[in-house]
């Protein structure tokens, strides 16, 4: 028996079904006609880190001891970036390779670095300097048609349809390798780009078609590859449109609860660089080059502070500042400021529940307690509050300089798109293969883990959250 697991991150069915509908998507179409299929309910928050890994342990973050890409560490006042060692758990294909299964592990994020794996894995983002793949010499055999990274990012001076082709390729070459590695019991492969392509270009119709085409494209070939085993189609989240981006820290700035450094400095930043290179016409050069030293350039320049994504903990005056914010509304009390708990999450509770939008419109939709979101072992790492906002607003915890993105100059955006598209906690779910009875589910995330354990007749572990589907 074959397990086939196509994650394409960020995927969600409600764009799809005029498509569907139409018979111009015969691959989603398999799924939604003639499987199990529904949505997938995500992690909350619904963020790419913590929803892949609950999705493979088959736990929430509580278990996992992960919430976000980063953790606030206050013993050392920084945030520190999280990768695979951070989480706590196995993951189902190490399960299944301690009992003699062979996996292919493809391009899923939160997997640097790889596990050690009856089979290979090859991790994906976000990658740091060491070994990427396992085994290590699989690396030296990589495709150069295979990017480590995604290269192809919409940018403003840029015809998104010329960024598309790459992307298009880029998506072409996780079913290829799919098949390349097709001699395995498992295969799981992600197309993080689809996540990507739903941020900037949601409001671009035939660049949205040209990404379901892609990946429609790829899930035929699975299916015609996999007709006698289980195919499964998943994502961690799901996106929708969004009428503009708040900057969490950047409130809490001006409410008084966290305190900036006096004379602070940005300093040079990525858009500068970035902006430089495109105008001076460096950006033609690099794109012509191969892809591993695409890759390295990529790689400098994301290390290099941005106005909009790096983290703001050189601007913190930490020990003055009693709420520190991560992207979605997690909202952390400093351990210095214990005694005051409790009042500090009344008053900034209130401060959120009035809070209203550029167009007047309330933009926090629930708060809960962190201990009343997660459960197990890890709790106390989560946030103490989560402000969960109405969809249609993206929660994020740079310090810009602006409280909404937008407010934010052109000359300071640059090369980027503002996004236009974000996450929703609904994501897709479908599920053909053997026994499996067409017709309508309403799974978690977590339940993903248990159904491909139990597909392949192995015990579910006590501890997962999820129970299988099948």
């Amino acid at each position: 028996m074959k397990v086939v697991v196509v994650g394409l991150d960020g995927a969600i069915w409600d764009p799809l079904l005029p498509y569907i509908n139409k018979g111009e998507l015969p691959g989603y179409a398999q799924f939604w006609k003639k499987g199990m299929h529904g949505p997938l309910f995500s992690t909350i928050p619904y963020l790419t880190q913590p929803a892949w890994k609950s999705y493979s342990i088959g736990k929430n973050p509580g278990k996992t001891g992960v919430f976000h890409w980063s953790k606030i560490d206050w013993s050392e006042f920084r945030f520190r970036h999280l990768n695979s060692t951070n989480f706590h758990g196995d993951d189902y294909w190490d399960i299944l390779s301690e009992r003699g299964y062979k996996v292919s592990i493809i391009d899923m994020p939160s997997t640097y670095p790889p596990d050690k794996v009856n089979g290979v894995m090859i991790s994906g983002m976000n990658h740091g300097d060491g070994p990427w793949t396992y085994p290590p010499e699989f690396e030296r055999a990589m495709p150069s048609w295979f990017p480590k990274d995604g290269l192809h990012l919409f940018r403003r001076n840029q015809d998104p349809e010329v960024t598309m082709d790459g992307v298009e390729a880029e998506i072409k070459s996780r079913f290829d390798m799919a098949e390349m590695l097709w001699d395995a019991d498992l295969v799981h492969l992600s197309v993080e780009m689809n996540d990507h392509v739903s941020h900037f270009m949601w409001n671009n119709e035939h660049i949205m078609y040209r990404n379901f085409k892609a990946n429609d494209e790829g899930l035929q070939r699975i299916l015609n590859k996999n007709k006698d085993g289980y195919t499964i189609l998943m994502s961690d989240h799901g996106n929708g449109p969004i009428e503009d981006e708040f900057y969490t820290n950047e409130f809490l700035a001006r409410e008084g609860f966290l305190i900036l450094k006096e004379g602070d400095s940005k300093g040079l930043s990525r858009e500068s660089v970035v902006n430089l290179g495109t105008k001076l016409k460096l950006d033609r050069v690099v794109g012509k080059l191969p892809n591993k030293m695409q890759n390295k350039i990529v790689k400098r320049i994301k290390k290099m502070d941005s106005v909009m994504e790096s983290a703001p903990e050189k601007r913190i005056n930490w020990k003055d500042s009693k709420v520190i914010a991560l992207d979605e509304g997690m909202l952390y009390v400093n351990p210095l400021y214990e005694d005051e708990k409790e009042s500090i999450l009344e008053e900034l509770t209130k401060k959120l529940i009035s809070l209203k939008s550029k167009t007047g419109k309330p933009v926090i939709k629930n708060i809960l307690r962190g201990n009343d979101v997660y459960w197990g072992p890890y709790v106390a790492d989560g946030p103490d509050l989560v402000a969960i906002s109405h969809e249609i607003y993206h929660q994020r915890y740079p310090l810009s300089g602006y409280q909404w993105a937008s407010e934010i100059p052109d000359k300071i955006w640059g090369y980027r798109y503002p996004q236009v598209g974000h996450h929703r906690i609904k994501g897709i779910f479908g599920m053909v293969g053997p026994g499996i009875v067409p017709g309508e589910v309403n799974p978690s995330i977590y339940d993903l883990a248990p159904t491909i354990l139990k597909a392949f007749g192995c015990d579910i572990p006590s501890d997962m959250d999820g129970k299988s589907l099948i």
